[in-house]
């Protein structure tokens, strides 16, 4: 059941359910009521009213996922309370840290002198957190106004938005520094030295925690157009460097490593971005499959072989080669009266080859003849197939006496 505590007459506090009781239950920690659950291990909802305008209770871990991601500020409206006295003060903080955002109670002066005497019985509650210091100033200028001041028990001495305007962010405290340091270089020099050499000392903890560290302060687009800058500088400066790097880079790429990286990569793309994927793919075969393209890979060719005409007729006997033993099939040599296999060649070639070795046949035109015998192809006179050639007859490797008929009568029905 809810709670709500009047500290005064202008502050109030809200619980989601009522300590007193959570404490007396006796029941298991884990109920079907989860947030009762929840408000009895400490997570207990809570809301303050200022003279009638209620505000959430943030929490740490509510305060720090509102931490503002460009330059990491803490930026945050709180009230102190003496639960005791019931008196209160209320409060802005802009802080880069954490440790600074818990460390910091508040610098009115009145309220310094009674939370110096009485750090027990205040207890701080965050109620809101803001983007900028100008919303900070707005709010609390909203809430701590006249009518708030004339309260007996408000420890506040001035209106809320009087402090500093605008705290100069992260990123624009190093480009003030920055400058000077150019202005000043004598002064800074040894510094400059020391990060220079730790910048080329290569890939170590301290230049990734550097980089880290400018990635934390600046944009994206900034970060790569400095490094942009800074890698045209180096390439003009250092041209053999350069050229070294890249080359080892490229070596780099075609490694085993980076190959199975990329395939996992592009893999894990192609099941994320299927229709993507598909429009890649037809707009590829268009680009290879286009005129313009046939034409350049053509004109390429030509002008290569040019260039390199020996590479160029290996690479066409090794085409050749590879082109002859994915066609080739396995022939057999078989006896006319017995029907056995006598010898079996890888090719027709081969088995052309062993016929001029060994005296059979004179050339290697024989090929023609051993195909006919394979293919079962028409005699010339017109009566029958050829079943014979140099002595033997021969078949294709797994070829059958019914295989022959049909190489032979193709027309006849079975």
């Amino acid at each position: 059941m809810a709670m709500t505590i009047s500290i005064n007459e202008n502050i109030k506090i809200w619980k989601e359910f009522n300590p007193i009781e959570l404490s007396l239950e006796q029941d298991n920690l884990y109920s079907s009521d989860s947030k009762r659950t929840l408000a009895r291990m400490g997570f207990n909802r809570e809301r303050i009213a200022i003279r009638d305008r209620w505000f959430d209770v943030l929490t740490k871990s509510e305060l720090v996922r509102k931490r503002n991601s460009k330059d990491g500020y803490y930026r945050a409206i709180y009230i102190q309370i003496n639960m005791d006295s019931g008196e209160y003060y209320i409060g802005k903080v802009n802080r880069p840290k954490w440790s600074e955002l818990i460390r910091y109670q508040g610098s009115g002066l009145k309220f310094s002198s009674k939370f110096k005497n009485n750090k027990n019985k205040f207890v701080r509650y965050y109620i809101a957190s803001c983007e900028t210091a100008e919303e900070t100033e707005k709010l609390e200028a909203s809430i701590v106004d006249s009518n708030l001041l004339s309260d007996e028990y408000c420890l506040n001495l001035v209106a809320g938005g009087s402090g500093t305007t605008k705290h100069p962010s992260i990123a624009e405290t190093s480009e003030k520094k920055r400058a000077y340091m150019k202005s000043n270089p004598e002064q800074f020099k040894p510094m400059l030295e020391a990060a220079k050499k730790a910048f080329r000392s290569g890939d170590t903890a301290a230049l990734r925690a550097r980089s880290r560290r400018i990635k934390e302060v600046m944009s994206t687009d900034e970060y790569r157009k400095m490094s942009a800058v800074r890698m045209e500088k180096w390439r003009r400066e250092n041209p053999e460097a350069y050229a070294k790097a890249r080359n080892k880079n490229r070596e780099a790429v075609k490694s085993p490593e980076r190959e199975a990286k990329r395939k996992a990569s592009f893999e894990k793309w192609k099941e994320q971005n299927p229709e993507k994927f598909k429009a890649w793919q037809e707009k590829l075969l268009s680009s290879r499959t286009s005129k313009e393209s046939k034409d350049k890979r053509k004109a390429s060719l030509k002008k290569w072989r040019d260039k390199n005409p020996d590479l160029a007729k290996t690479n066409a006997q090794k085409r050749a080669r590879a082109a002859a033993v994915k066609r080739s099939k396995a022939v057999c040599m078989v006896d006319l009266l017995s029907g056995k296999t006598l010898k079996q060649f890888q090719s027709l070639h081969e088995a052309a080859k062993w016929l001029v070795e060994n005296g059979k046949a004179k050339n290697m035109n024989c090929v023609s003849s051993i195909s006919s015998v394979c293919l079962r192809k028409p005699c010339t006179t017109g009566y029958g197939y050829r079943k014979k050639a140099f002595g033997y007859d021969w078949r294709f490797a797994g070829q059958d006496s019914e295989t022959k008929i049909q190489l032979a009568f193709p027309n006849l029905d079975s």
